[in-house]
């Protein structure tokens, strides 16, 4: 039987117009939004903003403030995307340029993931499709896509070495091992959570070996080379870790001080995890002690109403009544992850890369349990950030992706109605981070003042972008010894 000529091209269409949609959509919202927003906005926009002028300005990779503690690779490519910019450049060029750097690393998450899904499900679509919508716009990415801060890229690190690996899994090789350890190294010398994709790779690939070569050494050579590759490509961090503060890794202790404690052993309660305080849900902003504590809503809320690490004004009405809705799709989304790990558990998926979707389950379970560790311990409000989150993504999206595609099955009209569902969440989340547009920000500038705290790195790179003032003397390093 001869296909028609006209039939490929229309079976050709949805993969390449349904793609090229969302990333435009994602790239006009997040290139908008790194033209307009505030100079240092963000969460602690202030200071990836010092850190990346320590080094521009004066070659320092260690400020006398302990922020610098975050691995340098993100920091040290804002400074050369600076130093490439003609000297006449303004400092708001500057910012642009340099904000354009996490505008690539948002849409390179959703490549990646998408990949990814291609990888897991090559005769599924619409897991592809699904994926690639959620990757791009789920909201906890797009403030910090679209401003200073060594999350995204780190996010993105994370996303290709997870990609990588399931290259791997699939046709195992020593080179493909070294270059998804490699990428995951590199994820490490932006953040130190993509510690998490680098166990979960190593674990999946050794047990690949075992699968390939049995209890033999040569099962070994997979593991190895990416353990190897991760080590060497992060290695720059520990190395100026020991030689600032005498160990491999700085826990910073003088910053934890910082945190507030909780009554009694210091602990957050358990019962906060459990805790869907309805408060977190109407009024994300809300300073009630109760709302703040309650671990499910207030992270919940973080991913979804993104109220930390962006410029999102959760107090506009027209803002918290989209901002409800994306709410009721990220319960509707966690459901679909739900589903997509049942069916994974049931062996119903079928995926064409061996151990794929094992590795995805761990990546996810180890994620919470970070989070739920680190939260447990500084129980201050602000850890409960979306973005915490962000090693486990691939999982979580690739998941609710597979449980939407089971769900919908062969039915069309389930089809119709998921595609629908996707669309308006798209343009939910399109609307709510539209800087100037529905939920404009009207934060005014003496907010950035009070944040630009009193160290002098700080101060003069405030002072720098806020006003175009010139740096001013070199700051002298102290040493972090103890």
């Amino acid at each position: 039987m001869q296909v028609s000529p006209h039939a490929n091209v229309a079976a050709m269409r949805p993969a390449l117009l349904i793609p090229l949609v969302l990333f435009s959509v994602a790239a006009i919202l997040r290139v908008h939004n790194a033209w307009v927003a505030s100079p240092m906005s963000g969460f602690d926009g202030v200071y990836h903003a010092a850190y990346i002028g320590g080094i521009y300005w004066d070659g320092y990779f260690q400020l006398p403030h302990g922020f610098t503690n975050h691995p340098p690779l993100y920091y040290s490519l804002s400074a050369l995307v600076w130093k490439l910019l003609p000297d006449s450049a303004s400092s708001f060029t500057a910012l642009f340029a340099m904000r354009l750097l996490n505008v690539c690393a948002g849409l390179g998450t959703g490549a990646a993931i998408w990949a990814s899904a291609r990888l897991l499900f090559p005769t599924r679509p619409s897991i592809g499709y699904s994926a690639l919508a959620l990757t791009l716009f789920v909201p906890m990415l797009i403030g910090p896509s679209t401003v200073l801060g060594n999350q995204i890229l780190s996010t993105a690190l994370g996303a290709t070495a997870i990609a990588l690996l399931l290259r791997c899994l699939q046709q195992p090789s020593l080179s493909a091992a070294l270059l998804a350890g490699a990428v995951a190294g590199f994820g490490v010398l932006t953040k130190m959570s993509v510690g998490i994709v680098v166990a979960v790779s190593g674990l999946a690939l050794l047990i690949r070996g075992l699968q390939l070569y049995g209890a033999k050494p040569r099962a070994l050579s997979l593991p190895a080379v990416f353990a190897v590759a991760a080590l060497l490509a992060s290695s720059p961090h520990f190395v100026r870790s020991v030689t600032t503060a005498d160990v491999p890794i700085d826990p910073l202790q003088d910053v934890w001080a910082n945190f507030d404690r909780s009554p009694g052993d210091g602990l957050r309660p358990w019962s906060a995890y459990f805790d869907s305080n309805i408060g977190s849900i109407l009024d994300p902003a809300s300073r009630n002690a109760r709302a703040q504590q309650a671990v499910w809503s207030n992270t919940f809320g973080a991913i979804w109403f993104d109220s930390h690490g962006t410029v999102l004004d959760t107090q506009n009405p027209n803002a918290k009544r989209i901002g409800r809705v994306l709410f009721a799709f990220g319960g509707f989304f966690g459901l679909a992850c739900l589903a997509g790990c049942v069916v994974a558990a049931l062996r119903r998926a079928n995926p064409a890369v061996p151990l794929g979707l094992p590795a995805l389950g761990l990546l996810m379970v180890l994620t919470l349990a970070s989070f739920i560790a680190f939260t447990r311990v500084v129980p201050e409000p602000g850890a409960l950030k979306g973005t915490y989150l962000s090693p486990g993504l691939s999982g979580f999206v690739l998941f609710a992706a597979l449980g939407l595609d089971s769900l919908a099955g062969a039915r069309v009209r389930v089809q119709q109605v998921l595609a629908v569902a996707l669309v308006g969440f798209v343009t939910c989340v399109t609307l709510l981070f539209w800087q100037g547009g529905i939920a404009p920000m009207k934060i005014s500038p003496a907010v950035w003042y009070m944040r630009a705290y009193a160290d002098p790195p700080t101060k003069r790179v405030f002072r720098y972008f806020h006003k175009g003032e010139p740096p001013g003397e070199l700051v002298p390093l102290r040493p972090r010894r103890r």
